[in-house]
């Protein structure tokens, strides 16, 4: 396994020193994105190390993956980089992202900048302890700079926990604890997620989650259950639509998303929107962007990517 992830390291470090990158709370990944923010019980690709290390169990494949996002809550760009390793003959998944964020809000008359960065790394190893569960864990390392680094919480260490059933190769169950040490910020808030997944037809993936964060947000002071559903229908193996929509228990708004993605035999290009619908009063319509490009050796046997 290490020799094949040599060359995801390699790439990500190509992709992400020269322009930096990143992924923040709001930006979960392109195709996650597009779908609402659901995708933890069929977590396979960048959606792994990101949303459930244990769905990199999954689906025997060799991933890469290169993103932007952009949020204008507070003007957010977000780079982020990923590489995901299930070809292993001992079936021990890995995967690793670098991300980096810059928040340059406008400034108003009077105040100081309150731009802000951040820079996290990720480590994810994913077992399965039977053909039809699957448990993993990340760890985390965050380091944050200026208005990121809120009450001089600059970062630091933390780990995720996840778990998949798959009962039946059409339905999958997962649950995760995120943020498991607080590190006292928005951006690695403590709580669980769990998420449904159904696969009635070829092509077809249909996911609802759920988070409920118990760290509150720096900005809007709310915390809370959120929740999402989505998904995404592949024409042909070569093209792909999303849609998805939920409530964001730290905004108060409601919001749907959508996304498309062009597919090869071995790369993809994704885009994908959320667009705030329903607003809290007092809370700011948010809108995310994002567009990721994706390289992926599916292993022998393995499930065609999505």
């Amino acid at each position: 396994m290490l020799r094949h992830l040599s060359l995801p390291l390699v790439a990500l470090a190509a992709l992400v020193f020269p322009a930096t990158a990143a992924a923040y709370e709001e930006f979960p990944g392109t195709r996650v994105l597009g779908m609402g923010g659901a995708s933890r019980a069929f977590a396979i690709g960048d959606a792994g190390p990101m949303l459930n290390p244990s769905g990199m169990a999954l689906v025997k494949t060799y991933n890469l993956e290169g993103a932007y996002g952009y949020g204008n809550r507070l003007n957010d760009h977000s780079f982020h980089a990923s590489a995901v390793d299930n070809t292993s003959a001992f079936n021990i998944a890995a995967g690793v992202y670098y991300t980096y964020h810059l928040a340059e809000p406008p400034v108003v008359a009077g105040t100081m900048p309150l731009s802000g960065s951040g820079h996290a790394g990720g480590v994810a190893l994913a077992i399965p302890v039977t053909p039809f569960a699957a448990i993993g864990g990340t760890v985390k390392y965050l380091r944050l700079e200026g208005a990121d680094a809120v009450g001089g919480n600059d970062g630091g260490v933390t780990f995720d926990l996840g778990a998949t059933v798959r009962p039946h190769q059409f339905f999958s169950l997962a649950l995760v604890g995120r943020n498991l040490k607080s590190l006292h910020n928005s951006y690695a808030p403590k709580g669980i997620a769990y998420g449904v997944a159904l696969l009635p037809i070829p092509g077809l993936i249909i996911a609802a989650d759920g988070i409920t964060q118990f760290t509150p947000d720096n900005l809007s002071g709310r915390k809370g259950t959120s929740v999402m559903a989505g998904g995404e229908l592949t024409f042909g193996g070569k093209f792909a639509l999303r849609a998805g929509g939920g409530y964001d228990a730290v905004t108060g708004n409601g919001y749907g998303s959508a996304g498309a993605s062009l597919v090869s035999e071995v790369a993809a290009l994704d885009g994908g929107i959320r667009q705030d619908v329903f607003v809290d009063e007092g809370s700011p319509r948010v809108t995310i962007v994002g567009v990721s490009v994706r390289i992926f050796v599916p292993a022998m046997q393995t499930q065609p990517q999505q």
